[in-house]
């Protein structure tokens, strides 16, 4: 069978280097869009995945995607919400697909995070661009047909490699590693960076089993407690839990009133009045996992564990798993994976 090529938008980022590095290593031909081929990020992927192919350009610019895309079997797609903002967001989502369907790709996978937009009655609490941006596109896609192109979603959450960055635990003087975090009686569906290679490469691989196919992935539902109590388990270091505000979490990352009132988007769309400020955008962030488990009201972020083990059998099961396999020793490192903002 011929080499099949894949186009990877976001392919420098958080998501992409996993997925490049695990198409390459199975002999795809793998194409990924980047601003610059000779930045920090490129040389970095290029250096996981030595035969990745680079076409200069940007996501929001007609001509780029239409040149990347000529020649592809296969397209995963993670626009970068924080430079675009909800609206921009909905747009490039859907054009991007278009572009995809009128290069001949046969089967196309967007990058999303959790439509619960509807299931909330459009709360403005809950209103967090990056999710409402690809949870909309996601929405659009859902109604389209298998023809003329495949399509499938793969739904992330947070990180797990946010833990290394500005999830990780503030240590005491007496040993103790406090987890502080906004989580109240909810949960968070961490992901495991490393296991979205496979995900993405088995839905190219049985089209006849993913096509159409919105997939929810996650390591487990972890509450804040959970949190610490894995990190004791898998160091033997004393932790506990802290929740927080979000003006203490605010202060505590070092974010500045300048920051939070910052618009996210306004690099694509600066003086745009529908773009949200970052302390909107974060409080509505917190909440979602306030509202995410079976412990709470709306029960936000559903996963099917049993259907992701029956998927991928080797996938991180538990956050102690994953702990224990990255000597995670709750001490911030800022990894080249984790230390892209956000990673969204």
């Amino acid at each position: 069978m011929a080499t099949k090529t894949v186009l990877v938008i976001g392919g420098t980022g958080a998501q992409g280097v996993p997925i490049v590095q695990e198409l390459d290593k199975q002999g795809y031909h793998v194409r990924v869009l980047t601003r610059d081929p000779e930045s920090e990020h490129s040389q970095r992927l290029r250096s996981v995945a030595p035969s990745v192919q680079y076409v200069i350009g940007t996501p929001t610019d007609e001509d780029a995607p239409r040149s990347a895309f000529a020649g592809v079997d296969y397209a995963f797609v993670n626009l970068t919400s924080f430079a675009l903002g909800i609206k921009n967001e909905i747009y490039w989502g859907i054009t991007t697909f278009e572009i995809a369907v009128q290069s001949g790709v046969e089967h196309y996978v967007w990058s999303s995070l959790d439509n619960y937009a509807l299931e909330t009655k459009y709360d403005d609490d809950l209103r967090c661009g990056h999710y409402y941006g690809k949870g909309h596109a996601k929405q659009w896609m859902s109604a389209l047909p298998q023809s003329p192109m495949k399509w499938s979603v793969v739904c992330t959450g947070p990180y797990v490699e946010q833990l290394w960055y500005f999830q990780h635990p503030k240590k005491s003087d007496s040993g103790v590693y406090n987890f502080r975090l906004l989580t109240d009686d909810g949960v968070i569906p961490y992901v495991c960076l490393d296991d979205m290679g496979y995900y993405v490469r088995r839905i190219y691989e049985h089209p006849e089993k993913s096509a159409g196919l919105n997939l929810d992935i996650g390591v487990e539902d972890v509450s804040l407690v959970q949190i610490a109590k894995a990190f004791t388990d898998a160091t033997v270091k004393p932790a506990k839990a802290t929740n927080l505000t979000i003006e203490q979490w605010t202060q505590e990352t070092g974010l500045s009133e300048e920051d939070m009132e910052h618009r996210i988007g306004t690099s694509t769309a600066p003086g745009d009045p529908s773009l949200l400020t970052s302390r909107r955008e974060f409080s509505a962030w917190w909440r979602i996992y306030q509202n995410c488990g079976k412990n709470t009201k709306l029960g936000l972020c559903k996963r099917d564990y049993s259907l992701l083990d029956e998927i991928f059998p080797g996938r991180i099961k538990n956050l102690k798993q994953w702990m224990e396999k990255v000597g995670y020793d709750g001490n911030a490192t800022r990894t080249f994976e984790a230390g892209i903002p956000w990673g969204m």
